[in-house]
């Protein structure tokens, strides 16, 4: 299929790389569905509730670390090793900052729940995401970035393939311990997974801040930034009014649809991880639009393809297994029949990252503020007009998120037309 495609190394490496995430995230689905059969919809939802405060953590780093998502590949493209290494330095220092901030702020909330509620499985909670928080940046944000040639990519598949196996093992410790072993795999599994991304680095790294490279970094960072942090913002204030209005039980039936995209919405996420450090390598290289762009056809016709295959036999086969395995949380099997479609249509939006690439963000970031309020603006209206269901969370999310697409494509071929 690769030859008739004819992608080539790149493709390869491309394919390779969604394949490891896939096994990554099938491993990663079927712990999610062993742990949330064990615990009861309640408890899941306070714990992962919580967890929605993680959303504001990424803020922290006021888009230093998207500005050297883009400087690294692009001043690798230009042979400047010694650029390279002052970006990554001053990156790690910000990312071990903003950690330290998110673990004081947790420990706070931890400390005044105690006294204000006297609930320790609450308090154990917001002391669970002291550790979680200050990992969070590293782990999602950071470390992957250093990770941007072909045999890095190739790496870091073996990398999530071994975080995929031990997500499993660790199911083991909410079996025994319930909500307690929640908590401890939780960290658990935060741990191993910066251990092995610190550990197989590709760039030797320490945490010292050079101000040219963070004035550099934040320059850059700052547009791709405000772009980058709509779709996160409107995830998290969806799910503030998920929580909200649903309380902890709806938001623990929503656990489906959060598995399901962890799942599978990780293919296009794969594909943007590794197709935009190509085109920043190219532009980097002084390659024009047009072959910048060519990096972007084939991969999204394929995914597309793959991923709507897969969206159709899950929303076909979700009915039959969920009331077998998980009929707890079988109010929640509609809202995950649609959370399937997300990533098909989130699977066109690779030539979004050429906006970023070119550092032209500003119809990216038009596209992306109308698309997240007409997704939200369908969830409020929904709500307003009709009796709570799920589903309007990830219908809300579909239709915002194909309005993005559709202005995107609108904006790249007028700018393209003028040049």
């Amino acid at each position: 299929m690769l030859k008739k495609l004819n992608l080539g190394d790149f493709g390869k490496v491309l394919v390779k790389f969604a394949s490891a995430q896939v096994i990554y995230n099938v491993l990663r689905l079927i712990a999610g569905f062993l742990v949330v059969r064990i615990i009861a919809p309640e408890i899941y939802g306070l714990f992962s509730g919580v967890g929605i405060f993680l959303g504001y953590v990424m803020l922290g780093h006021l888009g230093t670390i998207n500005g050297l998502g883009r400087e690294l590949p692009y001043q690798l493209g230009k042979g400047n090793k010694e650029l390279v290494d002052d970006y990554a330095n001053t990156g790690f220092w910000i990312s071990l900052f903003v950690g330290s901030i998110a673990f004081l702020l947790f420990s706070f909330l931890a400390i005044k729940n105690f006294f204000n509620q006297n609930d320790f499985n609450n308090t154990l909670v917001y002391a669970t995401y002291t550790i979680l928080g200050f990992f969070h940046i590293m782990n999602n944000a950071y470390l992957p970035v250093l990770y941007r040639t072909n045999s890095d990519f190739e790496l870091l598949s073996k990398i999530n393939i071994i975080s995929a196996i031990v997500n499993i093992i660790t199911v083991l410790l909410v079996y025994y311990f319930s909500f307690y072993g929640l908590l401890g795999r939780a960290v658990i599994l935060i741990i191993i997974r910066f251990l092995l991304l610190y550990y197989f680095r590709p760039l030797k790294i320490k945490p010292k801040i050079d101000l040219n490279s963070f004035k550099v970094l934040l320059k850059v960072g700052i547009p791709i930034y405000a772009v980058g942090q709509v779709r996160p913002l409107w995830s998290t204030i969806q799910n503030n009014i998920l929580f909200s209005v649903g309380g902890a039980l709806q938001f623990g039936y929503y656990a489906l649809v959060n598995i399901i995209n962890g799942a599978i919405g990780v293919i296009p996420v794969a594909f943007n991880q590794v197709v935009y450090p190509r085109m920043a390598i190219q532009s980097g290289k002084g390659l024009g639009k047009n072959e910048i762009l060519s990096q972007v056809k084939k991969p999204t016709f394929f995914q597309f393809g793959l991923l709507l295959s897969i969206a159709i036999i899950g929303a076909i086969v979700v009915p039959y297994i969920i009331p077998l395995i998980l009929p707890k949380y079988s109010h929640g099997i509609k809202a995950a029949q649609w959370a399937f479609f997300i990533p098909v249509i989130q699977s066109l939006g690779l030539v979004n990252n050429y906006y970023n690439v070119i550092k032209k963000q500003k119809y990216y970031l038009i596209s992306l503020i109308i698309g997240a309020l007409i997704g939200l603006g369908y969830v409020l209206l929904k709500l307003h007009f009709n009796k709570f269901n799920l589903v309007y969370f990830p219908q809300g999310i579909i239709i915002g998120s194909l309005v993005q697409i559709t202005l995107s494509v609108y904006f790249l071929i007028y700018k393209l037309k003028d040049d």
